[in-house]
């Protein structure tokens, strides 16, 4: 417990000294605030390049199209930013020896896994939130139409935090794998977006992770039974790859 607490607290003084919240806060919060201003104006930007029918079916853009829009653009962008950001994990601690001193100390390998892990998830979990409500009430100052509510966002939301845990408990475990963290990082980035290509398939899709993106963007069947194994296997994937992480950790050389 007083390794957890103390590499908890290092992890604040080090991602506000190397601005990574405000790295992972902007790569978030941006999305949010742009997408919905961005296809407003859209067919305004493009009504002289485009012809007159093809900008009139952007004209019917509701509030339920910009929300997906947004959904599409934080996996895409946001996978980037949290695998680019925090790819050097566990990575960077053994590479640049700064375990050595903790380690004859008697620091617990399970509390500085443990550590990094919760730290970040609750940091991702609360900037996606964030993100979520800033788009939904924006979106409803700039569309009208379709069938989103406070709740479809939330509910969104949740698969997304859902979501992004498992990518962070990959990247931990990959970090823990490499010694350069720029391999765990795409890594992850490649796993993450060849997963999504499993959703076109009805008979795997829930098995996977990235089913809980596709759910997310299904507006108003948003929760359902389907739902159940992947949320089993998320919340498996997360534990058995944070105990890989520690018992990683407890074999690697430090020195």
């Amino acid at each position: 417990m007083r390794s957890f607490k103390a590499y908890f607290k290092k992890e604040i003084l080090e991602s506000v000294r190397g601005n990574k919240y405000l790295i992972l806060f902007v790569g978030t919060i941006f999305w949010a605030l742009m997408d919905p201003l961005m296809l407003k104006l859209l067919p305004l930007i493009l009504k002289n390049y485009l012809p007159a029918d093809l900008i009139v079916l952007f004209s019917t853009f509701n509030r339920d199209t910009a929300f997906q829009t947004f959904l599409n653009d934080l996996f895409q962008i946001g996978t980037i930013i949290i695998a680019l950001t925090l790819m050097g994990l566990l990575s960077n601690e053994v590479s640049l020896k700064k375990l050595v001193f903790p380690y004859s100390r008697g620091a617990s390998p399970a509390g500085v896994v443990l550590a990094k892990y919760i730290h970040y998830t609750i940091t991702i979990s609360l900037f996606i939130l964030i993100a979520f409500l800033t788009n939904y009430f924006y979106i409803n100052r700039l569309f009208t139409g379709g069938m989103l509510s406070i709740e479809i966002a939330l509910k969104s939301s949740l698969l997304y935090i859902l979501y992004y845990s498992v990518l962070l408990s990959i990247l931990l475990y990959f970090s823990s794998l490499f010694k350069r963290g720029l391999i765990a990082g795409i890594s992850v980035l490649v796993l993450g977006y060849s997963l999504s290509i499993f959703n076109q398939f009805e008979t795997i899709r829930v098995y996977l992770p990235n089913y809980l993106l596709f759910k997310a963007a299904d507006i108003g069947h948003i929760f359902d039974n389907s739902l159940i194994p992947t949320v089993i296997i998320s919340f498996c994937i997360i534990i058995l790859l944070v105990f890989f992480s520690i018992l990683r950790m407890k074999k690697i050389d430090v020195a």
